[in-house]
């Protein structure tokens, strides 16, 4: 079946079944892109491609694990197939473990920079081709504040979030002169489902979870947490004409926590 080149711009958002992932997707179908929301948990990503169907939107979803190279070049394959062309990216899907360097296992060093790290780099690689052949795009990695400053117990996380800084500003600098622009969210605390399992890892029962969660807010200047909202509202801008002139950017949205503390 050929490719229905009339529904319009086309955006992937990884990791699009839940939390940030789900706000992106729900941006970009606002603004009248197509979307195919990719997530290794393929009900979560059907269950939001029918949301944004139902509201007007165009979607599609599809199963991906972005660590593996196979599965990340099927998800890009299916976006051409759907609408012939890729105009947007939001790479955001990504994992945690917990874990200092003396605590961490080697298998969750491995399994997070597979997920967080190479999962960015294949994501980003299956998507270029189509963006340089369709005259230029946007990128946006979902990186995280703990890949600007130091934050106890989490070292392959901060590592992964780490190697998405360093890979949007060489990315931004190899393909600006093909009018591909590579920005990166640095989000502080938002409440999501991956956030609130690092923190249940480390609660003994619900009352110290909640503990633990008061315990992060009292850290921001602005006193409560990020919305997943905001970092979507901050992606889709950076993936619009009116980001046109940005790139190699990391921009933190963390309630004033680095600059302020």
């Amino acid at each position: 079946m050929a490719p229905d080149t009339h529904i319009g711009t086309t955006a992937i958002v990884t990791g699009a079944a839940s939390g940030i992932g789900r706000s992106i997707a729900d941006h970009f179908a606002a603004e009248g892109r197509a979307v195919l929301c990719a997530d290794i948990n393929r009900a979560g990503a059907e269950k939001v491609a029918a949301t944004i169907i139902k509201d007007g939107g165009h979607a599609r979803a599809v199963e991906v694990d972005v660590a593996d190279e196979p599965s990340v070049q099927a998800m890009v394959d299916d976006a051409i197939s759907w609408t012939g062309q890729i105009d947007a990216l939001a790479a955001n899907a990504g994992i945690m473990a917990e874990g200092s360097a003396l605590t961490l296992s080697l298998e969750d060093w491995t399994r997070v920079m597979s997920t967080n790290a190479t999962g960015a780099f294949l994501t980003a690689r299956a998507a270029l081709p189509h963006m340089i052949d369709g005259g230029g795009g946007a990128i946006v990695f979902t990186a995280s504040t703990v890949a600007l400053a130091g934050m106890k117990g989490i070292a392959a996380y901060s590592a992964s979030k780490g190697a998405v800084v360093a890979l949007t500003r060489q990315m931004a600098a190899d393909y600006a002169d093909q009018n591909i622009r590579v920005n990166a969210v640095a989000p502080g605390a938002v409440r999501t489902p991956l956030s609130e399992s690092h923190f249940r890892a480390r609660a003994e029962d619900d009352a110290e979870f909640e503990t633990l969660l008061e315990a992060v807010i009292d850290r921001y200047p602005l006193k409560r947490w990020g919305t997943t909202a905001e970092i979507a509202d901050l992606v889709t801008f950076l993936c619009s004409d009116r980001a046109g002139w940005m790139t190699g950017q990391i921009i933190p949205v963390d309630g004033g926590l680095l600059e302020l503390r």
